[in-house]
């Protein structure tokens, strides 16, 4: 038995957003309140069994924010499961087979967040009215308060809410004033009513294993420390006469230290204080003993872990003396005992485990191996993580992102659509360093070590921001086959711009008419030439209609169109660094110092393939963009459609550090002081762009990113 779906509406960052599962091991990824927690906690409202009854009682703040007001209107929460047994529990969540006395292999299990009835009666009566005056609705719903709500569970509901007519017909159309009559409890779509006493949870197994900032305060107590209920449990295995023997011998240790001369002189003057104080008639009689417990499960919570450093340490210590990650990966490994001890005992319909950011503070090889090694018989696990690490060891069908928007998460299954075969291809692909991609806001695919390098470099030197400040990845593909991980992003999976950068290859040296008289370098120019059209006709066909992707050509190779975008200073500056001859170093001077592109180009790329490699030489490169370095267009055109997502601020800020370098002192302070008096409603791009123009003249990088951003719509 498995979840296989969770769907919220209407808590929290969810306005109405689905999450799909499947058995073993899944994945929750996304960046800091995305909502990864909250998600956590709906999952914990139906499951576990350690979390009060109390805590289904919401407040305001449990509504999601893109409703324009929450009275009224429900907080949704349910679990669809696969693979049922015939066990009790998992028939109590099974949904019956049509026109047959059976339950079939699914099922589910719902929480709703409601009005009482006699507000949800309320409105039902209006809606009968038949002026339906939306005033008195207005008055209904602003007198009620969250003590007018309820939370119920329900199961083998039917009704998928994330349909909005749905919706409307079992919660209310508050435009229309049209609301349900609560006295139709419709069990057919809304399922059947659930005790608060009797919970279906408690027909399942749930441990949660929370985000850990203090080990040793979890440690210490007493009912949730995983190391005393593990002791708990292998007290009751110690024989009877081992027992007693204990037992015995701590009688007799609290015998001999309150015997002791010093303790009973103490208790002697205790009571001559008392008598000297009270007086005799109500002074009560005293004395010190010695209390160690000799109950046997109460001497094993003074028993505590001791550690080393490792294998080969010869010395070990308490375990507060341990590192964060040490004591973390000490918690986790009682926590997984624990519940493997627990598992066999308990009789139930499901076992999950819930393990929050297991990361936290663990070296990044161990992250990887935890989930690579660790063997969750019969049990499903859902976690959450920032680490890369965890993410690329799963499998992508078993991940969800969460992508953060204004007032709302969106939840994302980058597997929809896409086959086995094509999920494994992602999969061997995303390791640690490319799986950056499932978490960032934007991503740039390149196909090479140059542009890997470079771009990063020339975007922080020229704008003065990073790309990681404004959530875009940069990923080597190392080729040109860009399709496998574009497939990421789409409609169906993630919703995230992804721009690919590639060469068009197109011939620096003139062509002759006929091919047949090509040069072998003719001939190799013509080849790529052909090649690049081909690759990008082949792009241009597989973008077109996805308005995620888009790609954006160099129109020769990456260095040629850098030095050509009149970079040729940073070029000749890396000359020194690669030759030691300064007869060399002049005779590539003068050809890069030429009119003729086609010199400048050749000679470049010479430098690139034939002297140092391209990373090498990117690298060389990366030591000489400056601010006053011109990006290339279709570079620009790039970062501005993944990025596409940036407001007004990071536009500001890239202005701001455009005009620190190029503008004298008194052009700094006019620009900046009218930035300032800028009232929020006239911040929008065509402002900056004016101001920018007036104070920078014709920064054609700046003007360039702005007007591509404008085109993307963001602002």
């Amino acid at each position: 038995m498995h979840i296989s779906k969770m769907y919220l509406r209407n808590f929290r960052n969810f306005c109405s957003q689905n999450f799909l599962f499947h058995p073993g091991v899944n994945t929750l990824i996304g960046e800091n309140g995305s909502g990864k927690t909250n998600a956590f906690f709906a999952l914990r409202l139906l499951l576990d069994n350690n979390l009060p009854i109390s805590a289904s009682k919401l407040i305001e703040n449990d509504f999601n924010r893109k409703l324009s007001r929450w009275q009224g209107h429900w907080i949704i929460i349910s679990l669809q499961f696969e693979d049922l047994d015939s066990s009790e529990g998992a028939n109590i969540l099974a949904h019956k087979l049509e026109h047959v006395d059976e339950a079939s292999s699914s099922g589910s299990y719902h929480f709703y967040f409601r009005p009482h009835k006699k507000i949800r009666k309320k409105l039902y009566e209006l809606s009968l009215d038949v002026n339906k005056d939306q005033q008195k609705l207005e008055e209904i719903l602003s007198a009620i308060t969250i003590n007018d709500y309820e939370g119920v569970y329900h199961f083998r509901g039917t009704a998928d809410f994330s349909d909005e007519a749905v919706y409307k017909e079992l919660v209310g159309d508050f435009e229309n004033i049209i609301f349900p009559n609560p006295d139709d409890d419709k069990k057919d779509l809304l399922g059947i009513t659930t005790s608060q006493i009797f919970l279906v949870r408690s027909e399942i197994a749930c441990t949660y294993i929370k985000a850990l900032r203090d080990v040793m305060s979890e440690l210490r107590k007493s009912k949730q420390s995983p190391l005393l209920n593990l002791l708990r449990g292998s007290a009751k295995n110690i024989q009877v006469t081992d027992a007693s023997n204990i037992t015995d011998k701590v009688t007799e240790l609290n015998e001999t230290i309150s015997n002791l001369s010093e303790i009973k002189e103490l208790a002697e003057k205790v009571k001559k204080s008392l008598d000297s104080t009270i007086g005799f008639t109500y002074a009560p009689n005293v004395s010190i003993r010695s209390e160690l417990p000799e109950d046997i499960n109460k001497l094993f919570q003074s028993l505590t872990l001791w550690v080393g450093d490792g294998e080969d340490s010869s010395h070990q210590g308490k375990l507060e003396d341990l590192s964060l990650g040490g004591a973390n990966l000490i918690y986790i490994t009682l926590k997984l005992l624990e519940y493997e001890y627990k598992q066999p005992t308990e009789e139930k319909a499901a076992h999950f485990l819930l393990i929050e950011e297991p990361e936290a503070h663990i070296h990044t090889h161990i992250q990887k191996t935890m989930f690579d090694n660790y063997k969750f018989q019969n049990t499903q696990v859902i976690t959450t993580t920032h680490s890369t690490h965890i993410s690329s060891a799963n499998k992508i069908k078993s991940v969800n992102i969460l992508c953060k928007e204004v007032n709302e998460t969106l939840v994302c299954h980058p597997s929809n659509g896409l086959d086995d075969k094509e999920c494994t291809k992602i999969e061997r692909y995303l390791d640690a360093t490319r799986s950056t991609l499932l978490f960032a806001k934007g991503v740039i695919l390149v196909e090479g070590d140059a542009e890997l390098i470079l771009i990063p470099t020339l975007f922080k030197n020229v704008f003065g921001l990073s790309l990681d400040e404004i959530g875009v990845s940069l990923i080597n593909v190392n080729s040109t086959v860009f399709d496998h991980i574009a497939n990421l992003f789409h409609d169906q999976r993630i919703r995230r711009h992804c721009a690919i950068i590639t060469d068009h290859d197109q011939s620096l040296i003139p062509l002759k008419g006929n091919k047949d008289d090509d040069t072998e370098e003719e001939k190799k120019s013509r080849n790529s030439a052909i090649k690049g059209e081909e690759r990008k006709q082949k792009l241009d066909l597989y973008c077109a209609d996805n308005p995620w992707v888009e790609a954006f050509y160099a129109e020769h190779t990456f260095e040629v169109d850098f030095v050509l975008n009149t970079n040729h200073h940073e070029i000749i500056s890396t000359l020194s660094k690669i030759y030691k001859s300064q007869k060399s170093i002049d005779a590539s001077k003068d050809l890069l110092e030429s009119d003729d592109d086609i010199k400048i180009g050749l000679e470049t790329l010479r430098l690139a393939d034939k002297v140092v490699g391209k990373g090498w030489f990117a690298l060389t490169l990366a030591e000489e963009i400056t601010y006053q370095t011109f990006m290339p267009k279709y570079i620009l055109e790039a970062i501005a459609f993944a990025a596409g997502h940036i407001g007004y601020k990071h536009l500001e800020k890239m202005a701001k550090y455009r005009v620190e370098h190029l503008c004298s002192g008194d052009d700094l302070c006019n620009f900046i002081d009218t930035l300032e008096k800028l009232e929020d409603i006239e911040r929008t791009c065509d402002k900056l762009q004016e101001l920018s123009k007036k104070h920078l003249e014709d920064d054609d990088d700046l003007m360039l990113l702005i007007d591509t951003l404008k085109g993307n719509g963001v602002c």
